[in-house]
């Protein structure tokens, strides 16, 4: 089972937060960053990978969060917003919202959907 989530964030995420986020929700994974456009996988070992984070994308245009997910969470960020996803993969499905939860306790922000 998969799960996706997306995070929102003011600043564009750092690497020493995603590392706070990852030492907190998932200190023992396998973290590889030498994907294809800035994807970084993180495995339980290297050929199981848990979880994807896509590079984070510029949302600068009003209204774009709210057209793309809702208007709960679009009224708890504002433009320009980072736009982070999450995909997780493998039997921990809530490993996402974890670390979701993580980053944005260090950056602000928000993420889709609730849990």
């Amino acid at each position: 089972m998969s799960r996706d989530v997306v995070v929102l964030v003011p600043r564009m995420p750092d690497v020493a937060s995603v590392a706070r986020a990852l030492a907190a929700v998932a200190p023992d994974l396998l973290v590889d960053a030498s994907g294809a456009a800035g994807v970084t996988r993180l495995y339980a070992s290297p050929d199981r990978p848990l979880l994807t984070i896509e590079e984070p994308i510029l949302v600068a245009v009003p209204g774009e969060v709210a057209r793309l997910l809702d208007e709960e969470v679009a009224s708890r960020v504002t433009t320009p917003v980072w736009w982070l996803e999450l995909r997780t993969t493998g039997p921990d499905p809530e490993l996402a919202h974890r670390f979701a939860a993580a980053l944005v306790e260090h950056l602000g922000g928000a993420w889709w959907p609730p849990r």
